[in-house]
């Protein structure tokens, strides 16, 4: 018998119905294995489309999900590569192969990588870890073919590409890598066209059998062929970049420009989504110097294609480099909202925000940017030159650690390595990067010039000579080798070779503030500052938009008592670079000695308004404040420094010094100064501050020893004989009291620390 609910039982029962049909579908949904796996699928579909950017979305997706599913690291990497993003690529197939030893077309895809990158040794390692695992793969002995290729070992190469044919004989890849091995030599350059004739007619969809047929064509002189190859590549995959780019390349090695700037610009219309294709017309228009026309491209390209974030990156990068720079930092503020996620974006605005002299966001942006991508090499590289540009030696160090750790071969790295090891003065370390650096690479000059470098400040000065001629031997034009060269011989007293040779760098590079700074040391040394002065004149006159030798003019002048032309030529410099702190303090020291430091402290209250964090921009602002007798000002402006630097010593030192003169708390005081000290133990001013602390809180033992070192280092300095004064007074020395309190006042007469010295004096006597 059927029983029937009542009324309120039947919507209870429903309620109940879908209550659970509701919990089972959420339940469903909750499944993290089937919602990453629902979004891979999703993303291969999108990758199938052509719609990278949607399937990346989707691919990364799984990962929040599972950060170690292998399956989404991979087809990740897929997409990278498809797009030319080698980098992202490398990293995803190396997550890969760690989490998935035995995905045999990921090590394979990563030997590749790795063998572009020249580590032949560690694609070598991948070709062989799949043979282990399966002794016949075709494509690990094809990698083994190309790792031969790569070492000089043609006939391995043969025998390891024959033996993927015999494994996979309808190949068209292999086939291609035979032709193209074969061609390279004229005994067998017919059998090596047949083999990739032969790779296109079994896949005419295959890209690089096209482009390589075309390659060997061109080297015939069949040029018609050749286009006509690189086409059918083209037409094979419209989205394939390489195509693209090779047939540019047949273009521009005719000469002709138009056809290559219309095959670049297509390859950017078309693959708009594309990083690579999208920037391949801005590096044509980098490399044959048009950066204005670029610009004017890119501005079209961007207008009709507003979406795409390649165009915009590509965009930005010349006007960075075009000093466009109100437009770059709207580009790069309008990218920053939109695609803060690409690493390229991160790099281009810290880059801005460097130029600008805005070290701490350009910092914190590069640190946010190597936390979400902590396997991109470009990220590392620039945090490091972000925290080189903070002070911070410690994570900028660690940063181009992790950049040569991620490759090896990075030129770039091992410079921010031995430019840290210079800043340093560690010349033992310096001496090991140079090595290094000359090991992945011993036909470059500057790594020579680094282990010079090392070799001169450790006095080995007959290594340090070579390894500059070997610099310059291997790069003749370089500067920088007849720069270092002239030091070496400043050093050993060769003063004319010296300035023979500054002379030289000059020529080479006439922007080479440091070799004038050089010369001109060296001629006011020889007392000639006359000469010197119109020696950077001269420079001047050739290198009219360089602030660091308007600088320099300004600091001769001022050392010649011409404070109103260094003026002048300090506020040249300012003009030409207003973000250059080092023209504000010439500048600051010629208001001064031209008795206005009030417009001093304003130009500094200005800079720091400019560039609220520029820390040694509050230190010196508190200093000058100092100076004018504005207690109150000079604290507010170092405690904002201290604020973004806890450890900045100028500010805490002073900040201390002054806290105990104006009675405030002798615990925070002692706190910061001893601060100071750990961070500029050698500084007399240091030992002086916190030795008046102690004396003000009764250790005066602790005082006097402070003080009695550092009246060696600095016996000039009223504060310290006085401060000594006051405390041998308290050891009921009353001899030495009387003495350092009667230099104090001799070294500054007509000052508070005379009267307070006197009064002393007057209770003693």
């Amino acid at each position: 018998m059927r029983t029937t609910l009542p009324p309120a039982a039947r919507r209870i029962s429903a309620m109940l119905a879908i209550s659970l049909a509701l919990g089972l579908t959420a339940g469903c949904h909750r499944d993290p294995n089937k919602q990453k796996q629902r979004y891979l699928e999703s993303g291969k579909r999108y990758a199938d489309q052509g719609k990278y950017k949607e399937a990346t979305i989707q691919f990364a997706n799984a990962l929040k999900v599972d950060r170690n599913f292998a399956d989404a690291h991979y087809q990740l990497s897929k997409v990278f590569l498809k797009q030319g993003s080698v980098m992202p690529a490398y990293g995803e197939l190396m997550r890969t192969v760690d989490l998935q030893p035995n995905n045999l077309p990921a090590r394979i895809d990563l030997g590749n990588i790795l063998l572009a990158g020249k580590q032949i040794d560690r694609a070598y390692a991948q070709a062989t870890a799949v043979l282990a695992i399966d002794n016949n793969n075709a494509d690990a002995h094809a990698l083994l073919s190309s790792v031969a290729a790569a070492k000089g070992d043609r006939i391995e190469a043969l025998a390891q590409i024959q033996q993927a044919l015999a494994a996979d004989p309808n190949r068209a890849n292999f086939h291609a890598s035979l032709g193209l091995l074969q061609s390279s030599d004229p005994t067998t350059a017919t059998a090596g066209e047949d083999q990739l004739r032969k790779a296109v007619a079994l896949d005419e969809k295959n890209v690089s059998a096209h482009v390589v047929l075309a390659s060997l064509l061109q080297k015939k002189g069949d040029l018609q062929g050749a286009e006509d190859q690189m086409k059918a590549a083209i037409a094979a995959d419209p989205k394939s970049v390489m195509a693209r780019a090779s047939l540019a390349d047949l273009y521009m090695r005719q000469k002709d420009t138009a056809k290559t700037e219309q095959t670049l610009r297509q390859a950017s219309e078309d693959l708009s989504d594309s990083e690579s294709a999208a920037g391949l017309l801005a590096t044509y228009y980098i490399r044959t110097n048009q950066l204005a026309a670029g610009e004017t491209a890119y501005a079209d390209l961007v207008a009709k294609h507003p979406k795409s974030a390649p165009l915009k990156i590509a965009y930005l990068r010349l006007l960075i480099l075009n000093k466009d720079l109100p437009k770059a930092r709207t580009v790069g503020a309008d990218l920053a909202k939109t695609d803060s996620n690409i690493p390229e974006v991160a790099v281009l605005n810290g880059m801005l925000l460097l130029n600008d002299g805005k070290t701490a966001e350009a910092f914190t942006t590069m640190q946010k940017a190597a936390k979400a991508n902590p396997d991109n090499l470009v990220v590392k590289l620039w945090l490091g030159r972000a925290a080189r540009a903070k002070g911070d030696t410690t994570v900028a160090q660690q940063a181009f650690r992790d950049a040569a750790k991620l490759s090896p071969n990075s030129l770039e790295a091992q410079a921010g390595l031995a430019e840290i090891s210079i800043d340093s003065h560690d010349f033992s370390t310096l001496h090991q990067v140079a090595d290094t650096a000359i090991a992945i690479n011993p036909e470059i000059a500057t790594p020579f010039l680094w282990r010079g470098i090392a070799e001169a400040n450790q006095k080995e000065y007959d290594k340090a000579d070579a390894d500059f001629h070997q610099a310059l031997k291997l790069d003749p034009k370089n500067s920088a080798g007849y720069l270092e060269l002239a030091q070496l011989r400043m050093v050993q007293q060769k003063t004319p070779e010296a300035k023979t040779l500054l002379e030289q760098a000059l020529e080479l590079n006439p922007n080479s503030s440091r070799a004038l700074r050089l010369l001109a040391s060296t001629l006011m040394f020889e007392k000639q500052p006359a000469k010197a002065i119109s020696r950077v004149q001269d420079q001047i006159a050739k290198s009219p938009q360089n602030a660091d030798m308007y600088d320099l003019l300004a600091e001769l002048q001022l050392g010649t008592g011409d404070s109103k032309s260094a003026l002048a030529s300090a506020e040249k410099a300012m003009q030409l670079n207003p973000n250059d702190s080092g023209s504000v303090i010439t500048y600051t020291r010629a208001e001064v000695i031209a008795g206005d430091p009030g417009k001093a402290v304003a130009k500094w209250q200005q800079w720091n308004t400019d560039h609220p964090t520029d820390v040694q921009g509050l230190v010196m602002l508190g200093t000058m404040q100092e100076s004018e007798g504005d207690r109150n000002g000079a604290m507010v402006s170092y405690k904002k420094a201290l604020a973004l630097q806890p450890e900045q010593p100028i500010a805490a030192n002073n900040l201390a010094y002054l806290m105990v003169e104006t009675g405030q708390n002798l615990d925070v005081a002692l706190s910061l100064a001893q601060v100071a000290r750990r961070a500029m133990p050698s500084s007399p001013n240091t030992a002086d501050t916190l030795a008046w602390i102690f004396y003000q809180k009764g250790n005066f033992g602790s005082a006097r020893d402070l003080l009695e070192d550092a009246v060696k280092t600095d016996p000039n300095s009223a504060s310290i004989h006085y401060h000594l004064g006051m405390t041998y007074t308290k050891l009921s020395n009353s001899a030495d009291a009387v003495a350092h309190l009667k230099k104090a006042v001799a070294l500054a007469p007509n000052t508070q620390t005379a009267k307070d010295a006197d009064k002393e004096l007057a209770h003693l006597s």
